[in-house]
């Protein structure tokens, strides 16, 4: 039993082949209690899988002069990739045809401190920020591209209250955009929360249809099907030191895959919904593996599904990743002057899993 995929990805059909054949399926695989995988994944060679996926992907540094670091989002057509350096606090609109064109789509505000950025649709910005000691996610209404928008947000929900001003806060949007999760958010706030899209309001945070956690996620994106993709932390009997993978329902309540990674320290992670590919920014576990962007396929051992992670770009700081059209995805590196650097899949490359 495999996936449609030969990356980590699952289609909406095959949700429902799963829901099919949940009864045939390892106990690991289809129930939401069970165990974690402990088959370690297979380590790639490290010259040899860097030389491979650098063959596959081209890098080219589209923005090299914000003061970082810097959290992104991108427009649901990609036309525009938006830019959060934390340190400026205003966001930034870039035009991806024309890196040199930019502007201020949001700017900052007085004793607000924005820490995420996501798009609701093309003309709506969804801001986590914090006041004091008060978190709240702001949404803001968009003028056209080009023209700076409005300090005022068109609606504020508040999130809750902590005492700690850390936290790494990001959003994730749904493929539907009927959704967002806010997940990074500090102690004692919850580790997920979702939050309905009606049009361009959100409804209230709820911990409803969000996956019961022990740990805080390290990274969290959404599957094409609408599944929470989750890198959680090792565990503290674990034999290695490689964060977790998991898939869960829509809905919360059934794992439908956990393995180990071969990653750790996950920074951020995105599922791109045009090819089914996983990206991270993280760490390898193995081999002193590097800092940077990975892609993790699927991989078989001894007939179990695993996790195989593969070196794409070392990189020094990596806060940030985004998906773009046609199998490109842009990152943000450096933690005080940022660049982002725009991966694009070669002539030949590897676009999308096979079928």
């Amino acid at each position: 039993m495999g996936l449609s995929r030969n990356r980590l990805g699952i289609t909406v059909d095959r949700l429902k082949t799963i829901a099919l054949l949940a009864l045939t399926l390892p106990p690991w695989l289809a129930c939401s209690d069970a165990p974690a995988q402990t088959t370690a994944p297979v380590a790639p060679g490290p010259r040899a899988a860097v030389a491979a996926a650098e063959r596959e992907m081209e890098a080219k540094v589209i923005v090299d002069d914000l003061a970082g670091p810097v959290r992104l989002a991108a427009s649901p057509t990609a036309q525009t990739l938006y830019a959060l350096p934390l340190e400026a606090r205003d966001i930034l609109g870039i035009d991806l045809e024309d890196p040199a064109k930019r502007w201020t789509a949001v700017p900052a505000s007085p004793g607000v401190a924005p820490k995420a950025v996501g798009v609701i649709d093309s003309s709506t910005l969804a801001l986590v920020v914090r006041e004091d000691e008060s978190w709240s996610i702001r949404v803001h209404r968009l003028p056209a591209p080009g023209s700076p928008g409005a300090a005022e947000p068109a609606q504020s929900v508040k999130l809750g209250s902590s005492e700690d001003s850390g936290g790494e806060p990001r959003i994730v949007v749904s493929p539907a955009r009927d959704w967002l999760a806010v997940t990074g958010l500090p102690a004692p706030l919850p580790k997920i929360l979702r939050l309905t899209v009606t049009g361009a309001r959100l409804g209230p945070p709820s911990e409803r249809r969000c996956p019961p956690l022990t740990d805080r996620p390290q990274a969290v994106t959404v599957g094409a099907g609408g599944e929470w993709g989750l890198f959680l932390p090792a565990a503290a009997d674990a034999v290695g030191r490689s964060s977790v993978f998991s898939w869960i329902s829509p809905s919360g309540a059934q794992r439908l895959l956990q393995t180990d990674s071969g990653l750790e320290r996950v920074v951020d992670a995105a599922c791109c919904r045009e090819t089914g590919l996983l990206w991270a920014l993280a760490s390898g576990a193995r081999n002193e593996g590097a800092q940077g962007l990975w892609r993790l396929d699927a991989a078989y051992v001894e007939g179990r599904q695993i996790a195989r992670p593969v070196p794409i770009k070392a990189l020094a700081s990596p806060t940030a990743l985004v998906c773009l059209p046609n199998g490109e995805v842009a990152v943000a590196d450096g933690n005080e002057r940022a660049h982002i650097v725009r991966f694009t899949p070669r002539a030949g490359g590897t676009k999308e899993p096979d079928r």
